[in-house]
C-alpha cells in the first residue's frame, strides 16, 4: 500500500530564469503565493544566472558553486537540472515535490520542451525520483506586470494544489506535469488536460554579428529587452573569413491551426495546459525493424 501524501508537503522552487531580475520577475511572486495560500514549505536553489534553451544538460568539466541568497534560497552556478540534483542529494533532505519555473514564457510544443531548462530541471527530478511540475508562464504581450502576475499565480497555485490534493502522478501514470498558465487579467481560465503538440522546428537559431560588444535589441520569442539582434546580412556574413561570430536569435514559431488537444491549442484558447510526461524516449517500433538487423 502506498503512502499518503502529506497535507503540507515540502516544495524544491527551481527555474531556467535565474535569480530575481528582469529576465526572472515571477519566482519571488510565486513562492510568496504558494507560502501564503497553502502554507507549503519552499525551498529554492536555482541558477545564479540566467540559463535558458539549455535542456537537461549537466556541464561536466565546470565545477558548481552553490551560495546561500537567503534563508532556504541558493544560488548555483550550474543549470537547472544541476540545481535538481545537488539540491536533491546535498541542501535538502525533506523535498516532496519539485516545481521547476515559472518560466518566462510558455513551453508549449516538442520544439520548445526538448530545448527547455524549466522541463530539463523538471525532469531531473523525476529521474531522481521525486514527483516534478514544470511551470511557465504564456504571455501575449510584453505585459507580465500586475494585475496579470498575480492571477497567474493564483491560478497556478491552484492547479497544483489540485494536482496534489488527487496525487495526479500516481492516477496519471506520469513523472512530470508540464503547466502553462495564461499570464492575463482574467479571474480564471479553464483548465484542460492535453498532450504535447509535434510543432515545426525553428530553423536557424543564429545570426552573424558585426560587434558582439553592442549588441542590443529586442528577444523575438518574448518581446522583452536582449542583447542578440544587431545582425550582419548573408553577404557580408559570408565576407568575413576570420573571427565570425554568431548570436542566438530564435525566429518565432506558431502553429496557426494547432491540433485540438494538444499544449498549443489550450494556450492559443488563452486557457491552462496540464500535459502528463514521462523522463522517457521511446522508441518507435515498425514491421521489419525488430530483432536482428540485416542489411540486403
Amino acid at each position: 500500500m502506498m503512502s499518503a501524501l502529506p497535507n503540507i508537503p515540502t516544495v524544491l522552487i527551481t527555474n531556467d530564469d535565474g535569480p530575481p531580475g528582469e529576465e526572472s520577475p515571477f519566482i519571488e511572486t510565486f513562492a510568496a503565493h504558494l507560502t501564503a495560500k497553502l502554507g507549503w514549505r519552499v525551498r529554492v536553489c536555482i541558477p545564479a544566472h540566467q540559463r535558458s534553451w539549455i535542456s537537461k544538460a549537466i556541464l561536466v568539466n565546470e565545477p558548481v558553486h552553490v551560495t546561500s541568497h537567503k534563508k532556504d534560497w541558493y544560488l548555483a552556478t550550474g543549470t537547472p537540472a544541476s540545481c535538481v540534483n545537488i539540491a536533491l542529494h546535498h541542501l535538502f533532505s525533506d523535498i516532496d515535490l519539485v516545481i521547476s519555473g515559472p518560466n518566462l514564457g510558455s513551453n508549449i510544443g516538442n520544439t520548445c520542451a526538448l530545448s527547455s531548462g524549466t522541463l530539463g530541471a523538471a525532469m531531473e527530478a523525476a529521474l531522481c525520483g521525486t514527483k516534478a511540475l514544470a511551470l511557465s508562464f504564456a504571455f501575449y504581450n510584453g505585459d507580465i506586470a500586475e494585475p496579470k502576475l498575480g492571477n497567474a499565480c493564483r491560478m497556478a497555485v491552484d492547479v497544483i494544489e489540485k494536482l496534489w490534493r488527487k496525487d495526479a502522478w500516481e492516477k496519471a501514470g506520469a513523472s512530470v506535469f508540464n503547466v502553462n498558465v495564461p499570464l492575463v487579467e482574467h479571474t480564471a481560465c479553464p483548465v484542460f488536460v492535453t498532450r504535447m503538440a509535434n510543432g515545426p522546428g525553428f530553423g536557424s537559431l543564429y545570426k552573424p554579428v558585426a560587434d558582439v560588444d553592442n549588441l542590443d535589441g529586442v528577444n523575438r520569442i518574448t518581446g522583452l529587452p536582449t542583447k542578440n539582434v544587431a545582425v550582419l546580412d548573408d553577404a557580408q556574413a559570408h565576407a568575413a573569413e576570420k573571427d565570425r561570430v554568431f548570436v542566438f536569435s530564435a525566429p518565432y514559431v506558431c502553429d496557426p491551426q494547432p491540433e485540438v488537444g494538444t499544449d498549443t491549442w489550450a494556450i492559443r484558447l488563452c486557457a491552462i495546459s496540464v500535459t502528463p510526461l514521462r523522463p522517457e524516449l521511446r522508441g518507435i517500433r515498425s514491421i521489419g525493424w525488430t530483432g536482428d538487423l540485416e542489411f540486403q
